[in-house]
């Protein structure tokens, strides 16, 4: 049970790396406007490590076996003074009503859906607690790193499915236009090792630099190595809002995602590169049209004459 000197408040995170990222902003307001509470922050393994090491914070990660007894045994943990939800899924709204807090507050998928995604996590805040954000950058709690090398970034992943991944080869083949140079960074997660790997085999075929961190890193290892690059290549990813943080000069390759509501946030640095084909943006995992043409015809030239213009 927790200390009854405290007072505390619950906010459950975003789900994924990226989504996580782009509530910095609101989570930032929230420490502010709350300055005397002690936070408990609750979400996924990737989320949470964003945010452990912040004063006045306790995590809790979510486990999803048996989710909702879980939940329950939760709810006898803490006593809560405010409760927000930066998820709208039904079971954080189940969460929400067992923590048996009055003032209790659910994001709203459906509510400012033409803004982008970092306005929309503020705006719920804002209309939460009906006061004003002026300060709209992100924040993470992790130093940016000075590296005495020329570094190269790319991020090939993407965990919200296969239809935002540009193709491997073609991260190669823009890469390679650097190799003489710039030293080559490869980041993701273990479940990427098999890509990043086709990836490094070109690089190195090629006669390029690599370090392949691919599974090699924790949270905060990510974020300050992407921190210290020079450019960072990538696809609409978790990576891509982490540059956007330390304001990166960064080439995004952006498909079936819309590219308005989920750009570097605030990056002046950064560079969009999409088509527009007319099925585009279709917000799915897997191209329903089973060509992935928003990627497959967004070839490496275009992308080397950007990278190119950002050095």
């Amino acid at each position: 049970m927790n200390n009854h000197d405290k007072k505390y408040i619950f906010v459950n995170l975003p789900t994924w790396l990226g989504d996580a990222v782009m509530c910095s902003a609101a989570l930032k307001a929230l420490f502010a406007h709350f300055k005397d509470y002690h936070f408990v922050l609750f979400g996924s393994f990737v989320s949470c490590e964003l945010f452990k090491d912040l004063q006045n914070v306790s995590i809790e990660l979510e486990n999803k076996k048996k989710r909702y007894l879980n939940y329950i045994k939760f709810a006898k943990k803490y006593k809560f003074d405010y409760a927000f939800s930066l998820r709208s899924a039904a079971s954080a709204r189940i969460l929400l009503f067992l923590l048996r807090t009055k003032k209790r507050y659910v994001y709203n998928k459906y509510k400012h859906q033409d803004k982008h995604q970092v306005l929309r996590y503020i705006k719920f805040i804002e209309e939460s607690l009906n006061i004003d954000i002026e300060d709209k950058e992100l924040f993470l709690p992790f130093k940016k790193i000075k590296s005495d090398k020329k570094l190269l970034g790319i991020s090939a992943g993407a965990k919200y499915g296969e239809a935002k991944r540009w193709e491997p080869s073609y991260f190669a083949s823009s890469a390679l236009s650097l190799k003489d140079t710039h030293t080559i960074l490869l980041f993701g997660s273990k479940e990427e090792l098999e890509l990043n790997k086709s990836i490094e085999e070109e690089l190195l075929k090629g006669g390029a630099r690599v370090v392949n961190l691919c599974g090699k890193t924790s949270i905060k290892e990510l974020c300050e190595h992407i921190s210290s690059l020079d450019l960072l290549l990538c696809n609409d990813s978790g990576a891509m809002h982490i540059g956007a943080v330390y304001k990166i000069k960064t080439a995004a390759v952006f498909g079936p995602t819309n590219f308005t509501k989920t750009s570097p946030w605030l990056n002046e640095n950064a560079r969009l590169l999409h088509l527009n084909l007319p099925c585009m943006p279709c917000m799915k995992r897997i191209c329903p049209l089973k060509h992935n043409a928003c990627m497959r015809d967004l070839k490496p030239d275009f992308v080397i004459s950007v990278l190119k213009d950002l050095v």
